[in-house]
């Protein structure tokens, strides 16, 4: 059954206990909760809100988390960088763990300077999985990591590269961004379904382009080929909307945001029928 649901994020100026609120006046079934939450993140990010704010609200439910990434980056050549992006990654885990289980969703992170990737980039992706890996064992976690835009210091932006990753590593999932994969026309958006759908457990739905990412997709063309192509392929797992505020104006507010999740949840609803 597929849930659909909405990125914290796009409240970022308001108060988790709104944010639920506001997921919940639009009818979603969940919220993909980022670490970074500012009014969450600036009051030491205690589970314990965020586990009251469970009991609170019977939907939208947190069955989606994302880490940290902003200030971060597991391949920094900056050894502190890197070491503290894996201590976020896993308290993410922790958190969500404590929470009852659900998709962390993770970065591959990328070369420091706008260079080639090489071999000391993949060797940090690989240190930086292993740990992932030791702090989701045995929980109740389910992480998964997410494919990137086009950039020349960027990793995991081609099915290939996601594929490779999935086939080394059993335990990890996949969360397929369409707004990443659609940013890297003419290349086939969908062939990360084909190549990596089989672990794939949420989807960040949005819309991309060089010009501006994470834009709505209710009543769009590549809204309606990502209906069409979830239901031919028969996905059962998490849509999240993934909206950047920044690109509806300065002057989008609270009932507003509201407004426009609505709208997205509307448009994608029958989803909810598979």
């Amino acid at each position: 059954m597929i849930r659909l649901g909405a990125s914290s994020m796009f409240f970022h100026e308001y108060q988790p206990a709104e944010i639920f609120s506001g997921l919940e006046k639009a009818g979603l079934d969940y919220v993909e909760f980022w670490m970074e939450t500012p009014e969450f993140w600036m009051r030491g990010a205690d589970p314990v809100e965020l586990s009251n704010l469970k009991q609170q609200f019977s939907f939208p439910k947190l069955l989606a988390m994302h880490a940290p990434i902003f200030d971060l980056n597991p391949c920094s050549f900056n050894p502190g960088v890197a070491a503290l992006s894996i201590e976020y990654t896993c308290r993410s885990i922790a958190m969500m763990n404590s929470l009852g289980g659900g998709v962390v969703t993770i970065h591959p992170g990328k070369r420091t300077a706008k260079r080639p990737i090489g071999p000391l980039d993949r060797a940090r992706l690989t240190a930086y999985l292993d740990a992932v890996g030791n702090a989701a064992f045995g929980s109740s976690v389910t992480v998964a990591i997410e494919n990137m835009p086009p950039a020349v210091n960027a990793q995991m932006v081609t099915p290939a590269a996601v594929r490779k990753i999935l086939d080394e590593y059993s335990w990890l999932s996949f969360t397929w961004d369409y707004a990443h994969a659609t940013a890297a026309a003419p290349a086939d958006p969908f062939a990360f379904l084909f190549e990596c759908g089989d672990r794939m457990v949420n989807i960040h739905a949005s819309s991309g382009k060089a010009s501006s990412m994470h834009t709505t997709l209710a009543g769009t063309e590549e809204g309606v080929s990502l209906i069409t192509e979830l239901k031919k392929f028969g996905y059962s797992g998490l849509v999240t909307f993934e909206l950047e505020d920044m690109n509806f104006g300065r002057g989008l507010g609270y009932e507003d945001k509201i407004a426009i999740l609505t709208k997205e949840m509307e448009w994608f609803s029958d989803l909810r029928l598979l």
